[in-house]
Protein backbone atom coordinates (compact mmCIF):
# COMPACT_ATOMS: atom_id res chain seq x y z
CA UNK A 1 0.00 0.00 0.00
CA UNK A 2 2.74 2.29 0.82
CA UNK A 3 4.64 1.87 -2.71
CA UNK A 4 1.51 2.06 -4.23
CA UNK A 5 1.01 5.58 -2.28
CA UNK A 6 4.58 6.92 -3.34
CA UNK A 7 4.19 5.64 -7.17
CA UNK A 8 0.83 7.77 -7.45
CA UNK A 9 3.00 11.01 -5.54
CA UNK A 10 5.28 10.46 -8.06
CA UNK A 11 2.88 10.42 -11.20
CA UNK A 12 3.06 13.82 -13.38
CA UNK A 13 0.04 15.64 -12.74
CA UNK A 14 -2.38 15.75 -15.37
CA UNK A 15 -5.57 17.70 -16.23
CA UNK A 16 -8.19 16.09 -14.67
CA UNK A 17 -11.68 17.64 -16.91
CA UNK A 18 -13.21 18.25 -13.66
CA UNK A 19 -12.91 21.58 -13.34
CA UNK A 20 -15.31 23.77 -13.88
CA UNK A 21 -15.03 26.60 -16.45
CA UNK A 22 -16.05 29.36 -13.30
CA UNK A 23 -13.07 27.86 -11.06
CA UNK A 24 -10.36 28.36 -13.95
CA UNK A 25 -11.61 32.13 -14.31
CA UNK A 26 -11.60 32.65 -11.04
CA UNK A 27 -8.16 31.00 -10.79
CA UNK A 28 -6.96 33.10 -14.05
CA UNK A 29 -8.36 36.36 -13.33
CA UNK A 30 -7.45 36.30 -9.60
CA UNK A 31 -4.39 33.54 -8.09
CA UNK A 32 -2.59 33.62 -11.61
CA UNK A 33 -1.84 37.00 -11.83
CA UNK A 34 -0.07 36.50 -8.10
CA UNK A 35 1.69 33.07 -9.30
CA UNK A 36 2.39 33.71 -12.74
CA UNK A 37 5.96 35.30 -12.32
CA UNK A 38 6.87 32.20 -9.23
CA UNK A 39 6.44 29.12 -11.74
CA UNK A 40 9.11 26.89 -10.34
CA UNK A 41 8.93 24.16 -12.91
CA UNK A 42 9.40 21.54 -10.21
CA UNK A 43 7.95 18.28 -10.29
CA UNK A 44 5.90 18.78 -6.83
CA UNK A 45 4.36 21.86 -4.54
CA UNK A 46 5.18 21.16 -1.01
CA UNK A 47 2.32 22.78 0.42
CA UNK A 48 -0.29 20.79 2.53
CA UNK A 49 -4.05 20.57 1.27
CA UNK A 50 -5.20 22.49 4.54
CA UNK A 51 -2.34 25.40 3.70
CA UNK A 52 -2.85 25.31 0.40
CA UNK A 53 -7.18 25.71 1.39
CA UNK A 54 -5.90 28.87 4.03
CA UNK A 55 -4.20 30.37 1.06
CA UNK A 56 -6.95 30.41 -1.18
CA UNK A 57 -9.64 31.46 1.71
CA UNK A 58 -7.60 34.18 2.59
CA UNK A 59 -6.91 35.67 -0.88
CA UNK A 60 -10.44 34.52 -2.37
CA UNK A 61 -12.90 34.78 0.09
CA UNK A 62 -14.37 32.55 2.69
CA UNK A 63 -17.51 32.53 0.79
CA UNK A 64 -15.99 29.89 -2.09
CA UNK A 65 -17.51 26.31 -1.64
CA UNK A 66 -15.04 23.81 -0.33
CA UNK A 67 -15.68 22.14 -3.57
CA UNK A 68 -13.99 25.64 -5.52
CA UNK A 69 -11.06 25.51 -3.15
CA UNK A 70 -10.34 22.50 -4.47
CA UNK A 71 -10.92 23.14 -7.43
CA UNK A 72 -8.28 26.11 -7.24
CA UNK A 73 -6.41 23.88 -5.10
CA UNK A 74 -5.54 21.61 -8.45
CA UNK A 75 -5.29 24.40 -11.06
CA UNK A 76 -2.62 25.72 -8.95
CA UNK A 77 -1.00 22.28 -8.41
CA UNK A 78 -0.97 22.46 -12.73
CA UNK A 79 0.40 25.84 -13.13
CA UNK A 80 3.30 25.07 -10.78
CA UNK A 81 4.44 22.05 -11.93
CA UNK A 82 3.45 22.69 -15.50
CA UNK A 83 4.28 26.20 -15.64
CA UNK A 84 1.24 26.87 -17.66
CA UNK A 85 -2.42 27.76 -17.60
CA UNK A 86 -5.10 25.02 -16.88
CA UNK A 87 -6.51 24.07 -20.13
CA UNK A 88 -9.74 25.45 -21.03
CA UNK A 89 -11.99 23.55 -23.54
CA UNK A 90 -14.00 26.42 -25.43
CA UNK A 91 -14.98 25.90 -28.78
CA UNK A 92 -12.55 29.00 -30.56
CA UNK A 93 -12.70 29.56 -34.30
CA UNK A 94 -10.40 31.90 -36.02
CA UNK A 95 -12.47 35.16 -37.97
CA UNK A 96 -14.97 34.32 -35.81
CA UNK A 97 -17.63 36.54 -33.42
CA UNK A 98 -17.95 35.31 -29.51
CA UNK A 99 -21.30 36.18 -28.50
CA UNK A 100 -22.55 37.95 -25.25
CA UNK A 101 -23.47 34.28 -23.95
CA UNK A 102 -20.75 33.10 -24.59
CA UNK A 103 -18.43 35.67 -23.16
CA UNK A 104 -21.06 35.46 -19.92
CA UNK A 105 -19.93 31.60 -19.18
CA UNK A 106 -16.03 33.38 -19.08
CA UNK A 107 -16.70 36.05 -16.62
CA UNK A 108 -15.51 35.91 -13.06
CA UNK A 109 -18.31 35.38 -10.39
CA UNK A 110 -17.51 38.96 -9.10
CA UNK A 111 -18.22 40.91 -12.50
CA UNK A 112 -15.44 42.38 -12.96
CA UNK A 113 -12.77 40.38 -14.98
CA UNK A 114 -13.04 38.04 -18.25
CA UNK A 115 -10.54 35.21 -19.11
CA UNK A 116 -11.55 34.16 -22.48
CA UNK A 117 -9.29 31.69 -24.48
CA UNK A 118 -8.01 32.66 -27.96
CA UNK A 119 -6.85 29.49 -29.14
CA UNK A 120 -3.61 28.15 -30.64
CA UNK A 121 -2.35 31.09 -32.79
CA UNK A 122 0.21 30.88 -35.56
CA UNK A 123 2.80 32.85 -35.96
CA UNK A 124 1.85 36.28 -37.76
CA UNK A 125 -0.53 39.30 -37.04
CA UNK A 126 -3.76 39.90 -35.63
CA UNK A 127 -7.03 41.87 -34.50
CA UNK A 128 -9.01 41.82 -31.63
CA UNK A 129 -12.13 43.59 -31.44
CA UNK A 130 -13.82 44.15 -28.51
CA UNK A 131 -17.17 45.80 -26.87
CA UNK A 132 -16.95 46.30 -23.41
CA UNK A 133 -19.27 48.47 -21.31
CA UNK A 134 -20.52 49.11 -18.27
CA UNK A 135 -17.07 50.06 -16.59
CA UNK A 136 -16.85 53.84 -14.53
CA UNK A 137 -13.30 53.34 -13.62
CA UNK A 138 -11.75 51.86 -16.65
CA UNK A 139 -9.87 48.39 -17.36
CA UNK A 140 -7.01 46.48 -17.81
CA UNK A 141 -6.48 44.21 -20.96
CA UNK A 142 -3.94 41.91 -21.29
CA UNK A 143 -3.22 39.32 -24.15
CA UNK A 144 -1.25 36.08 -22.59
CA UNK A 145 0.31 33.39 -24.31
CA UNK A 146 -0.10 29.78 -22.57
CA UNK A 147 3.19 30.20 -20.45
CA UNK A 148 2.61 33.51 -19.32
CA UNK A 149 4.33 35.53 -21.91
CA UNK A 150 2.84 39.15 -22.00
CA UNK A 151 2.37 40.35 -25.40
CA UNK A 152 0.17 42.57 -25.23
CA UNK A 153 -0.73 45.04 -22.03
CA UNK A 154 -2.87 47.97 -22.05
CA UNK A 155 -4.66 50.51 -19.12
CA UNK A 156 -7.87 51.61 -21.01
CA UNK A 157 -9.12 54.50 -19.52
CA UNK A 158 -11.66 55.99 -21.67
CA UNK A 159 -15.27 55.61 -22.47
CA UNK A 160 -15.71 54.08 -25.77
CA UNK A 161 -17.25 50.90 -26.11
CA UNK A 162 -15.69 49.65 -28.79
CA UNK A 163 -11.76 48.94 -28.49
CA UNK A 164 -9.33 47.73 -31.86
CA UNK A 165 -6.24 45.94 -30.96
CA UNK A 166 -3.82 44.87 -33.11
CA UNK A 167 -1.36 42.18 -32.21
CA UNK A 168 1.73 40.43 -32.97
CA UNK A 169 2.36 36.57 -32.29
CA UNK A 170 5.86 35.54 -33.11
CA UNK A 171 5.68 31.81 -32.24
CA UNK A 172 2.83 29.36 -32.15
CA UNK A 173 0.88 28.98 -29.04
CA UNK A 174 -2.12 29.22 -26.98
CA UNK A 175 -3.25 32.30 -26.34
CA UNK A 176 -5.70 34.40 -23.76
CA UNK A 177 -7.37 37.16 -23.33
CA UNK A 178 -7.84 38.71 -19.64
CA UNK A 179 -9.80 41.89 -18.40
CA UNK A 180 -9.91 43.08 -14.96
CA UNK A 181 -11.40 46.04 -13.60
CA UNK A 182 -12.27 47.94 -10.00
CA UNK A 183 -15.80 47.80 -10.87
CA UNK A 184 -18.15 45.59 -12.73
CA UNK A 185 -17.73 45.60 -16.38
CA UNK A 186 -19.28 43.52 -19.23
CA UNK A 187 -17.86 42.13 -22.50
CA UNK A 188 -20.95 42.35 -24.93
CA UNK A 189 -18.82 41.07 -28.00
CA UNK A 190 -15.09 40.19 -29.40
CA UNK A 191 -14.28 39.30 -32.43
CA UNK A 192 -11.20 37.82 -33.29
CA UNK A 193 -9.46 38.33 -37.03
CA UNK A 194 -6.33 37.08 -38.76
CA UNK A 195 -4.55 39.74 -40.49
CA UNK A 196 -1.54 37.78 -41.68
CA UNK A 197 0.06 34.79 -41.01
CA UNK A 198 3.99 34.35 -41.50
CA UNK A 199 3.42 30.48 -42.71
CA UNK A 200 1.66 31.87 -45.47
CA UNK A 201 4.51 33.48 -47.10
CA UNK A 202 6.27 30.42 -46.64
Amino acid sequence: MLMAAISMLLLPLTASGDIKIESKVIFNTNCARCHEGECSGRLTFHLQNNAVDQHIIRHGGDELSLATIRQLSEVLHYMKEKCSFYPMTVDVKLNGIYSKKRLDKLKSPAGNAYFVPLGSLEAGSYQLILEVTGVDSGYCMEIISATFSHIEKRIINNSKEKLIVQFNVDEQSEFYLRLRSQSPLNLNKLELLAIESKNANN
